[in-house]
């Protein structure tokens, strides 16, 4: 009788097991389908879009995916970008993009009144989502008394309560491509990412200057563009007499035609640099806009130059790129290297710094320690 009732208490139990495994399974089945219905009605709620990237050239560059994807995902948003009046070019004839706002920190968005002057115009424009894809304290305290309703950005910095929807963003390992940083803002907002790639979308009078400059300087056949310049800091450079004898060295040995790429207030660096040459090299003067520049270099067979935001419009247009990077771990090649073109990197025999000690290290302006001939070796590789 015993054996009998304890038989019957088993059968139970694993009855009732069996009815909660179902019941679990049901209820992930619905809350599966729940998150696919939310984050559908969700994205088509994402109709007016605010992207915030107000640093350099190569950042800009390297958020154009985050366009791009935002567009696949929702063609009838109206998709604006915030950044500075010089990386405006960049953004220009991009297809996917409805409106470029100029940020003017040192204008009319300076201060106190310039920041009641961008929330004023953030508000106006009625957006309903903004990302900050390189968070700036004043831009996202905009975005968020001007009410935008979805709010994306980081959320390691100290403000990051500003926004709503934060992904789990550490640029600082160095765990990734920056343009993948970028790209793990939408995971936010459960955009799909479907297109990594960069473009720098050319005009027909982008391509008549690029080839008008080609022609005014009777360059033919295989022409290596080398930038000496590029902004200063924790990147270092190389020395410009080692640049001089690079230039000497395509010509001579290798037999093929250069041109100098000067940045905007450049000018002094290639006079410079001419004092220490007998045949000076064509140069595209920094008055060339972004657009004019990129038209140039996806002429040329190889771009030289340090990690610089040139590399990346080089890079853009899928011209192979040979560039010197430091050995300063945040500024690596795994976080700003080219990225979707052929390209090598060069850096210095030694192991990644935290941080450069400028002149107080023993291998101050570490650059110089690569030599020509290991440009010249990669140089041959891409002719």
């Amino acid at each position: 009788m015993e054996y009998h009732s304890t038989k019957k208490c088993c059968n139970y139990q694993l009855k009732a097991r069996q009815t909660l495994t179902d019941y679990l399974f049901l209820f992930l089945l619905l809350y599966t389908a729940l998150s696919l219905w939310y984050n559908l009605i969700m994205m088509a709620s994402y109709n007016r879009i605010l992207i915030c990237r107000t640093d350099r050239i190569g950042d800009v560059l390297l958020t154009l995916p985050v366009i791009t994807n935002l567009r696949l995902a929702n063609e009838k948003a109206y998709i604006a970008f915030l950044g500075t009046e010089y990386s405006k070019k960049v953004l220009e004839d991009n297809p996917y993009l409805n409106e470029f706002i100029v940020y003017d920190p040192k204008g009319k968005h300076a201060g106190l009144g310039g920041l009641f002057r961008l929330t004023a115009e953030m508000r106006r424009a009625k957006f309903d989502t903004v990302l900050q894809v390189f968070p700036r304290f004043k831009v996202s305290l905009a975005a968020f008394l001007a009410g935008i309703p979805i709010r994306v950005g980081v959320s390691s910095r100290w403000y990051s309560f500003l926004y709503n929807k934060r992904a789990a963003i550490h640029r600082s390992k160095v765990e990734k491509h920056e343009l993948e940083y970028n790209l793990d803002l939408l995971s936010s907002i459960s955009v799909p990412i479907k297109d990594k790639n960069i473009a720098l979308w050319l005009n027909r009078q982008d391509e008549i200057f690029a080839a008008e400059f080609i022609g005014k300087h009777g360059l033919s056949g295989k022409i290596v563009a080398v930038h000496p310049g590029g902004a200063d800091g924790m990147l270092g450079n190389w020395s410009l007499e080692k640049y001089a004898r690079l230039i000497e060295a395509l010509r001579e040995e290798l037999k093929v035609k250069v041109i100098l790429i000067e940045g905007k207030g450049e000018d002094k660096v290639t006079k410079k640099l001419f004092e220490l040459m007998q045949n000076p090299p064509p140069v595209l003067k920094g008055s060339a806009d972004i657009k004019q520049l990129g038209a140039v270099l996806k002429k040329m067979s190889i771009f030289i130059s340090k990690n610089t935001g040139t590399m990346h419009i080089a890079a853009a247009v899928k011209t192979p790129t040979i560039s010197l990077f430091s050995p300063v771990y945040v500024v690596s090649e795994k976080r700003w290297g080219p990225w979707g073109n052929k390209a090598f990197v060069i850096k210095p025999k030694l192991e990644n710094c935290q941080k450069c000690t400028g002149n107080k290290c023993v291998h101050y302006n570490c650059l110089d320690m690569i030599s020509v001939a290991e440009i010249l070796e990669k140089v041959k590789l891409f002719l």
